[in-house]
């Protein structure tokens, strides 16, 4: 006789792993208010021996005043209470990012908050900072004092709900999040929850237009912060970039949002820093200052100088984000050669680079063109430099012609003015000329900021040490044409020069690439004799 089962009764493989995952969450949970009670004697000494003991590798020194501020702050947050935000102008190089980042994991082990976001510039950004918090996280002190805040939360089947680079989730019940202000401008996708932490770390770049900054504090007022909880906790941290940033604006108190923020800063790397400039070697050197924390000492102050030149460290370091008096170029001694000296067996690649005009009349910008070579020791040799009012076909056929002679690769052109208009016009250059090469455009527009903010970059190789860009002293002197555009920038136009050269700078510094000297250039070499010969039939 056949007996009757009831299957019902019989658990099925998803309801086993449901009921396994909820037993793994209350297990979690247990083990996380264990961990609380486990740590309290830890959190009881303070922040700076916690931090010490779960982080041992990122307390090399001291902390500054503006470090102590900054933790004192962090400390003191509680769930249900709603702090001042914090905005803290640190340099870079002075523990901001670490900091932001440590105080995640304080605020999520100490279940003083359960939902953070993480902003950034970019994605990209704001990804990298939550995959350093997710590596402090994995930290040997971390899983030692808070488990669960090291392992990650799993779903009613077991799979992990989330830990990879935008998102982490701990069995702790601590979720952080990583947007970026381009995505969050497409409408980037915030949890359930509201956030009841916003870190708002590095969203300006020094490429930023005022309209960029613009976009970027709508998203920041209008989106983001308008999410966070009742009590949410705001974190702001960088350095400032130029004078209309963002956090320029928080500095001086242009911004009417975060009103009631608490200002760490502007905090320079030096006090009264002062440097001596020895033209022979091209080197700046620090001869005084009074570091703001004994982790960025003159030493450390010196080599960054070494690597980024005196222009970029004071704006990342020191916050000096206006363009020097007198003109941006003024400070630097130009590194001559004469054509006998260029290595031009040594050479890579040749390229011309056209700032065009739309028009030629006595109201019209002037027309550019720079040819510049880079050389097997990364040096960029400036070979010649036009700057004057012409037609567009003038100034194309003029760039085909020096292009030939000079053996080119490519003639590249600026095209925010006009457009692909000069695709056609490039056309007809070369069929009047004969000259034939690849055509290449770049537009400011697509990310390469202010003629300021670009320049600001080739400033920077010209006050690295040793040789970096060399200007050509030719049978036509137009390496002066070029010095006298940069030193009157950006006090006078024109500035079209100063723009064809970056371009022609940024072009070589990406693309070194290879060369291959033109049939006429036997030997080899490029004489001087023949460089005289052919500028002057050209008309140069």
């Amino acid at each position: 006789m056949a007996v009757a089962r009831d299957w019902s009764l019989i658990p099925n493989e998803a309801v086993t792993l449901r009921r396994l995952a909820d037993l793994e969450a209350r297990a979690a949970a247990k083990r996380a208010e264990v961990a609380v009670v486990h740590a309290a004697p830890l959190e009881a000494q303070g922040w700076a021996h916690w931090l010490a003991e779960l982080f041992p590798r990122m307390v090399t020194a001291d902390f500054a005043p503006h470090h102590v501020a900054f933790w004192e702050w962090c400390w003191a947050i509680e769930r249900g209470t709603r702090p001042d935000p914090f905005c803290g102008i640190w340099p870079r190089g002075g523990g901001k990012s670490s900091s932001a980042e440590a105080a995640c994991v304080a605020l999520g082990a100490r279940r003083r908050r359960k939902y953070g976001i993480v902003i950034s510039g970019t994605q990209d950004q704001a990804d990298d900072r939550v995959g350093n918090v997710a590596a402090m996280l994995e930290s040997a002190g971390v899983e030692s004092w808070y488990p669960a805040m090291a392992q990650r939360a799993v779903g009613k089947y077991g799979s992990s709900k989330g830990w990879r680079r935008n998102r982490l989730r701990t069995q702790a019940g601590f979720t952080l999040d990583a947007i970026g202000l381009d995505t969050a401008a497409r409408g980037a996708k915030i949890d359930e929850d509201r956030p009841d932490l916003l870190v708002i770390d590095d969203i300006d770049d020094e490429a930023d237009t005022a309209r960029t900054t613009e976009s970027k504090i709508a998203t920041l007022t209008r989106g983001l912060v308008p999410a966070g909880s009742a009590d949410v906790a705001i974190l702001a941290i960088q350095n400032l970039v130029h004078p209309d940033s963002v956090f320029a604006r928080l500095a001086d108190g242009r911004a009417d949002f975060l009103a009631r923020r608490i200002l760490s800063g502007p905090v320079p790397a030096l006090v009264d820093m002062a440097v001596d400039h020895d033209a022979t070697a091209n080197r700046w050197t620090i001869v005084g200052g009074e570091p703001t924390w004994s982790g960025q000492d003159v030493a450390a102050c010196q080599a960054q100088v070494d690597d980024w030149g005196i222009t970029a460290f004071r704006a990342e370091a020191q916050h000096d984000v206006a363009a020097p008096q007198g003109g941006m170029y003024n400070h630097v001694a130009w590194d001559h050669a004469a054509w006998d000296d260029v290595p031009w067996d040594l050479i890579l690649r040749t390229v011309v680079w056209v700032d065009p005009a739309v028009t030629k009349t006595d109201s019209s910008d002037a027309c550019a063109i720079q040819v510049d070579a880079i050389d097997t020791a990364d040096i960029i040799w400036r070979l010649y430099s036009w700057e004057q009012r012409a037609t567009p076909q003038e100034a194309m056929a003029k760039a085909l012609e020096v292009a030939a002679w000079l053996g080119a690769d490519s003639v590249g052109v600026e095209t925010d003015q006009g457009g692909d208009t000069w695709l056609s016009v490039y056309r007809e250059a070369a069929a009047r000329t004969g000259v034939d090469l690849p055509f290449r455009s770049a537009k400011a527009g697509e990310g390469h900021g202010s003629k300021v903010a670009r320049s600001a970059r080739m400033l920077a190789d010209y006050e690295r040490p040793g040789r970096s860009i060399v200007h050509v002293v030719g049978p036509t002197g137009s390496h002066a044409t070029l010095e006298r555009a940069l030193e009157r920038f950006p006090r006078s136009k024109p500035y079209d020069l100063v723009d064809a050269a970056y371009w022609a700078f940024w072009d070589l510094r990406n693309n070194p690439g290879r060369f291959e000297l033109p049939a006429h250039l036997t030997g080899g070499f490029v004489t001087e004799r023949g460089i005289t010969d052919g500028l002057w039939d050209l008309g140069m």
